[in-house]
């Protein structure tokens, strides 16, 4: 969200500034920027902005359209609002994972998400006010689908942490592994930055954590193994994507590929929990070269 004060003229509280093209020309505080432009989120409205990079002003301008949706679905806003809110349990459960982040934030972040934006971010008057119109009817329900799922979530994770608490003496090796993926996983802002498509399987994954700790007391040398065939390519995604992240070059392929982490885990360690596409190490290993050649 900017922090800068943008003069009242320049703020838009509706989209009455007709469409955006690929690359645009605006004025401001004298000079004339090009650049590829923006919705802009300034807390209570939006402003046009132009920036460096297509990544980076698709970035910012979907924070813009979420808050002009807020601001057209105010009252269907504060309703979800005071729903999240009514769940003590649960947003004391979201506050231990995710600190100062709030809940009721994230929920309707990902429910404008989810509900106008899935398919599609508008650019033009005539977009934004389709998806608005198609969104509306599924918002709350959106908003409440949200909740159950992010339920399952936390208590899934609950008990796995008990479990990670329990087993650090005797495994500290799995037990850290399995952190850092609850970390990269369950980050202070995944339910809004997650897409929906992947978040609803979060439950399978920490079930597939769980029930490797289950297969570790009775086989260690197994999961040694197993881990061995994932552990260098999670390392070496790891580092592309922090390479890439640092200049804002991160690639649909590379997140894909960090889901289909997930799903080989689940493969190695929990079977019988099943993926929804097949998986190997050695398939993964072809495909990672694929992407690095690019």
């Amino acid at each position: 969200m900017l922090t800068q004060s943008v003069p009242e003229a320049e703020r838009h509280r509706r989209w009455d500034f007709g469409d955006l093209a690929e690359i645009m020309e605006i004025q401001q505080d004298g000079q004339t920027l090009v650049g590829y432009p923006a919705l802009a989120d300034l807390g209570d409205a939006v402003a046009l902005q132009v920036f460096d990079s297509a990544e980076q002003a698709r970035a910012v301008h979907r924070a813009g359209v979420q808050r002009l949706l807020r601001i057209a679905f105010r009252e269907r806003v504060r309703d979800l609002e005071k729903l999240v809110a009514r769940d003590n349990a649960l947003n004391l459960q979201f506050a231990q994972l995710a600190g100062d982040v709030a809940l009721k934030d994230e929920i309707v972040s990902a429910a404008l998400e989810r509900g106008f934006l899935a398919e599609t971010l508008p650019t033009t008057q005539a977009a934004f006010e389709r998806c608005a119109e198609e969104g509306r009817s599924r918002f709350s329900l959106v908003g409440q689908e949200l909740l159950r799922t992010l339920g399952v979530i936390l208590a899934e994770h609950a008990q796995l942490q008990k479990r990670l608490n329990a087993a650090v003496k005797a495994y500290p090796r799995v037990v850290e592994e399995l952190r850092a993926q609850l970390a990269r996983l369950l980050h202070p802002r995944f339910l809004s930055q997650t897409p929906w498509a992947r978040l609803q399987h979060f439950p399978r994954y920490l079930k597939a954590a769980s029930l490797r700790l289950d297969k570790l007391r009775d086989d260690p040398a197994r999961d040694a193994r197993l881990a061995a065939e994932i552990t260098p390519l999670a390392a070496a995604w790891q580092r592309e994507m922090g390479a890439r992240a640092k200049l804002g070059a991160v690639t649909p392929e590379l997140e894909q590929f960090g889901w289909l982490l997930e799903e080989l885990r689940v493969a190695l360690f929990a079977q019988s929990l099943k993926t929804p596409v097949p998986v190997s190490a050695k398939r993964l290993g072809k495909l990672w070269q694929s992407i690095r050649n690019r």
